[in-house]
């Protein structure tokens, strides 16, 4: 299986009663949008459990990773009922801990507190398909050509990116209102000049050549500050 031929499924806890699955599915929708777009599906965890052989076929022929917001794994417990064993089952209490109880179930009024939950989970869950599929490359099995499986929630499609003009050409930079949307959550926590910190971000998710940093660095903040002039006139 080659890893840039791979699209990984992940499922999302579905209940709404407990803070962990607002979380779960807040972060899957990171992952699918901005940490690994072009890696990654989404199965509706609803929807396979009425019988949906879309989804269940995904699931028994393409890696799986699902993400439960409590112990009773129901996404986790769903899938290998009917698709047989996940490649990797999270679970948010275990990957947050305490700071798990401190959240809330609403996404209207979510606080500092649950943004950064969210975005622990998403990275822990961005981790765990690299983690899958760096096993499957090693592994060496059978490919499945990018967009084989049809299963895929239409609400989580990727957003769309922004262009910005870098040394007299336009770059696409995908995600990034939702780069710049994490950037301001965490602007605090943020070491050195705040371009600096911009450019490392962006790289996580779009490269820059080494000898075009210092216009990235000017046209992020200048797009930065744009961004966040608007947010505040909101």
């Amino acid at each position: 299986m080659n890893a840039d031929a791979t699209k990984v499924g992940i499922i999302s806890c579905s209940g709404e009663a407990l803070a962990g699955g607002t979380i779960s599915r807040l972060a899957t929708r990171r992952v699918l949008e901005l940490l690994r777009p072009d890696r990654t599906v989404t199965l509706c965890l609803p929807l396979f459990l009425a019988g949906n052989e879309g989804e269940r076929n995904f699931a028994r022929t393409h890696p799986t990773i699902t993400v439960d917001g409590c112990e009773k794994q129901c996404a986790k417990w769903g899938t290998e009922t009917h698709s047989g064993p996940v490649s990797i089952a999270l679970v948010v209490p275990e990957i947050l801990g305490h700071a798990a109880e401190g959240c809330i179930r609403s996404t209207k009024a979510l606080t500092q507190d649950d943004t950064e939950a969210v975005w622990a989970v998403a990275e822990r869950i961005a981790a765990a398909v690299d983690t899958v599929l760096a096993s499957a490359t090693s592994a060496g099995a059978e490919s499945t050509p990018v967009g084989a499986g049809k299963a895929q929630c239409a609400c989580s499609s990727p957003l769309p990116g922004a262009s910005l003009s870098i040394g007299g050409k336009t770059v696409e930079i995908p995600g990034l209102p939702l780069i710049f949307a994490h950037f301001a959550e965490r602007a605090a926590k943020a070491d050195g000049s705040p371009a600096a910190a911009l450019l490392a971000l962006v790289r996580i998710y779009h490269p820059v050549p080494p000898a075009e940093q210092d216009a990235y660095k000017d046209a992020l903040l200048a797009e930065y500050q744009r961004f966040a002039g608007m947010q505040a006139a909101k």
